[in-house]
Parts: C-alpha cells; sequence; structure tokens
C-alpha cells in the first residue's frame, strides 16, 4: 500500500534525477549559462542532500543511490579542469569538497558510525543494493555517452532515458518494500 510519506520519499528518490534530465535537455536547446549552472548546482546539491538525509537517518533504501553519485561527482571533479575559471590544472582535492562539506554537515547532525553499519548491514541482507549504490552513477554516465552531441534529434533520447531512470529507481523502491 503507498501512502503519503511513501510517495514524498519516492518523489525526494527520484528528483535529482529529473534535475539532471532537465539539465541535460537546456543544454540541447542552449539555454543560458546561469540557468544551466543554476540546474547543475540544484541537481548536485539535491544528490547531496540525499545522502545527508540517508546519514542522518541510517540510510533508508530511498537514499541509497546518492552514495554512488557523490562519490563519483567527487572522482570527476578532480580530474576535470575549468578554463574558464581561470584554473588550467585539474581540481584535485578541490574536487572532493562538495562530498566533504555533505560529509562536514552530516557529521555535525549526527556523529556516529552507526549510519555505515547500517548500511552495511543492509548491504549483507541484500546484495541488490549495491547495484542501486552504482545506479547513482548513471545521470553522469548517460551524459557523458552523449557529451559533444548537441543536437535536436537528442531530444527525444534524453526524455525517454530520463522517464526510464525515474520510473527504475520508484519500481526498485516500491519492489525492495
Amino acid at each position: 500500500m503507498i501512502t503519503k510519506n511513501s510517495i514524498i520519499t519516492l518523489i525526494l528518490a527520484a528528483l535529482p534525477y529529473l534535475l539532471f534530465g532537465i539539465l541535460w535537455f537546456s543544454e540541447i536547446i542552449d539555454v543560458n549559462m546561469a540557468i544551466q549552472f543554476a540546474l547543475f548546482i540544484s541537481a548536485n546539491a539535491s544528490m547531496c542532500s540525499l545522502f545527508g538525509l540517508g546519514w542522518v537517518n541510517d540510510f533508508p533504501k530511498w537514499t541509497i543511490h546518492s552514495i554512488g553519485f557523490c562519490l563519483f561527482i567527487s572522482i570527476v571533479l578532480m580530474n576535470i579542469s575549468s578554463p574558464y575559471l581561470n584554473r588550467t590544472e585539474t581540481w584535485g582535492l578541490l574536487g572532493l569538497l562538495p562530498f566533504a562539506l555533505t560529509l562536514i554537515i552530516s557529521l555535525s547532525l549526527r556523529f556516529s558510525s552507526q549510519p555505515l553499519r547500517q548500511l552495511f548491514k543492509q548491504i549483507k541482507e541484500d546484495k541488490s543494493i549495491i547495484i542501486f549504490i552504482l545506479y547513482g552513477f548513471l545521470p553522469l554516465m548517460l551524459r557523458f555517452e552523449f557529451d559533444e552531441i548537441y543536437h535536436i534529434r537528442v531530444i527525444p533520447f534524453i526524455i525517454v532515458l530520463t522517464t526510464l531512470t525515474i520510473l527504475s529507481v520508484i519500481i526498485y523502491l516500491i519492489s525492495s518494500k
């Protein structure tokens, strides 16, 4: 039975994927860079917020995919450079800033290793959680796959892939209850 609380958690779990889809769509239709930057920040912040909520609440299943994303985006940010920000060398340890900031805030709200123990307990009971953690990589992987393809013909793919990723998160969460 789906309750109001479960609908809210499903929306919170799927929201980052929707934001990444909107960001990807905005890049194709060449929206203003300020709007694209705001979408990029909000998509990443929503996934990092899920990680923080997961830490504070012992990683309920609807927050677990954010772990994979936060780790992957940190690795990606560590290995990029930003010439348009007058930064020609790679970001290095500065790439860990979003993950570290999220972790510091989460630890300040709940300074405990209990969330990690609970996460490992969940993984031990249900191995599919490992795949769900890796599923957090998907928005970035899809974006990388279509990198440098800025054509109007990509829009149907964006819509279908975004819809499929959102639906698969929702179906996994509903089926695993």
